[in-house]
């Protein structure tokens, strides 16, 4: 049986003044050759998303860092758009490092790891994207993905398109077993999706 849906909602004025902030900061802002503001890429809005749900995230305490780290799976055009948000930006007052994600043990190291679409189809990458999820199992490590059953494998925020607009889901579950906390304002603007009640024999 699928995941039980339950749809929260909530004004999207303050966390999309957040993304329009990032998106049109710096090397992020696309400029036609005119000199006008072209269309914010898919690329673009969802790095934008990405950090948004870093600022409205606690992690555990860990050894003084000065840095989070943002793996990428199989989409080399999002982590293209991460590093511009990388240069110009930083979350909780620490810089961003965007790093490759090449075997499953890299992702352990990130504080957020993204999977791409081709990637979660298993096109593209060596990685399976359920054994990595396995492995982050219980740690500390935001898991964002777009794959439209990314979050029955375990993942903990899914990108999905409604009305042509980009809008996203969580597993609270998911991330609380991290160890995570999200924001109740985070969770208001999403789809909140969670696992169906175990049956007591």
């Amino acid at each position: 049986m699928p995941p039980r849906r339950v749809v929260s909602r909530w004004p999207w004025a303050a966390f999309l003044l957040g993304l329009a902030l990032l998106v049109f900061t710096g090397t992020v802002e696309a400029r036609l050759s005119g000199g006008g503001v072209a269309a914010v890429s898919a690329e673009n809005l969802k790095a934008a998303y990405l950090l948004n749900f870093m600022r409205f995230t606690d992690w555990p305490p860990a050894p003084k860092s000065d840095s989070y780290l943002i793996g990428v799976v199989g989409d080399r055009g999002l982590e293209d758009a991460l590093l511009a948000l990388a240069d110009v930006q930083t979350v909780h007052e620490r810089r961003l490092r965007v790093v490759r994600v090449r075997s499953a043990r890299d992702a352990t190291e990130c504080q957020l790891v993204f999977f791409g679409r081709a990637t979660a189809a298993g096109a593209d990458s060596a990685l399976g994207v359920p054994e990595v999820l396995r492995l982050l199992e219980g740690r500390p490590v935001l898991t964002v993905g777009e794959d439209p059953g990314f979050l029955g494998l375990g993942g903990m925020v899914s990108f999905y398109r409604e009305d042509e607009r980009l809008k996203f889901e969580i597993a609270p579950d998911a991330v609380g077993a991290g160890g995570l906390v999200m924001s109740s304002r985070l969770l208001a603007l999403a789809r909140i999706v969670r696992a169906p009640a175990t049956l007591q024999p």
